[in-house]
């Protein structure tokens, strides 16, 4: 009596599928304890716990939306579209539990190129980092979903500096300059939202977190793309001319704030494809774009200069002082004059 086999492929298929299962399973068993402790956090890289999960799935991203509008609230700078019928971007697969939402996008910068993301990747912070909100459709809206672990997922992005400006961003740029003044919006050419950042299914870190607004808090499911995006210096320094409701240039993080330890909570790393060795976060200055560029505190370094790199290393050195953090011995920054070819992932 013949038997019918499984294919080899077909059953490495089946094991794979019950595994991202018992790992969808894992990552929802710990958001009761683990949604409710503070956010963001310092992504301690060699801390992460690979884990495979399926891919994400990405809906109706790449559709023009009806309209556009950009707001300064005196705290941020919120990205928010219309869709016309059931065209609204959604996410589905991956970690979570049914289809989410997109709701908006927002901004968080600091007062230099140094201090700008409010997550660190293993101590250091990058010069821009993006939010995007989505909510679980489940629950119908945002505000009845962020009361539930799980009812709101925040995509995190980190942008970079390079030597050329990145075009997708740039319409938002340009636009910064209309919402100078708090409580301000402007309506912008619509495009769709996949412009400003890229569609990941590997290569993210995962945690459960909460964000707290006076006495409002919400939980969150927070995944963070491994893969930088860019922008140049140009476009960054447009962020910090927008004013907050004291009419102050406005810096969206704070000095005083500081992501918390991720010691006492899973931190994932989901499904990698590149080794550990080359993810943590690069802290030598990109690539040379200009004569002189600000970069610390907006004081000049003149890279034409023989001792650039001791310039550098200088300001970093007394940026990380006033953060009591350990200094960036010199060795550790390459001189740009013999070029980097690092990769752009931490």
């Amino acid at each position: 009596m013949s038997q019918t086999s499984i294919p080899p492929e077909a059953d490495e298929q089946r094991s794979s599928s019950a595994i991202s299962l018992q790992n969808e399973a894992l990552i929802w068993s710990l958001a009761p304890t683990e949604a409710y402790q503070p956010a963001p956090i310092d992504i301690t890289v060699c801390r992460a716990v690979q884990l495979e999960l399926e891919p994400l799935r990405w809906n109706n991203y790449e559709l023009l939306p009806a309209s556009v509008k950009l707001t300064n609230t005196g705290e941020t700078v919120i990205l928010s579209a219309r869709w016309d019928s059931e065209q609204c971007p959604s996410l589905e697969g991956g970690p979570l539990e049914g289809r989410y939402l997109f709701s908006q996008l927002h901004f968080h910068w600091g007062l230099s190129a140094l201090d700008g993301s409010e997550h660190t990747i293993d101590g250091y912070r990058l010069p821009l980092e993006l939010h995007v909100i989505h909510f679980a459709e489940r629950f119908g809206d945002q505000d009845t979903a962020q009361a539930s672990p799980g009812g709101v997922l925040c995509l995190v992005y980190f942008f970079n500096l390079k030597s050329n400006p990145n075009r997708f961003v740039e319409p938002v740029v340009e636009a910064l300059e209309r919402i100078l003044l708090p409580e301000s919006y402007t309506k912008l050419e619509p495009f769709p939202l996949i412009d400003l950042f890229h569609a990941f299914t590997d290569e993210y870190f995962l945690y459960w977190g909460c964000t707290r607004n006076g006495p409002q808090v919400t939980p969150l499911l927070w995944l963070l793309s491994r893969t930088q995006e860019p922008l140049d210096f140009r476009q960054l320094k447009q962020f910090n001319r927008l004013l907050d409701r004291r009419m102050r240039p406005r810096c969206s993080l704070q000095p005083s704030d500081t992501a918390r330890p991720s010691k006492g909570r899973h931190l994932f790393h989901v499904n990698p494809r590149t080794p550990m060795s080359v993810s943590t976060l690069r802290i030598e200055p990109p690539e040379k774009f200009a004569q002189t560029r600000w970069l610390v505190d907006r004081q000049p370094i003149d890279w034409s200069s023989p001792d650039a790199c001791r310039q550098y290393v200088r300001l970093v050195r007394e940026e990380l002082a006033k953060k009591k953090q350990p200094p960036v011995e010199e060795d550790e920054v390459q001189c740009l004059e013999g070029g980097s070819n690092r990769s752009s992932e931490y």
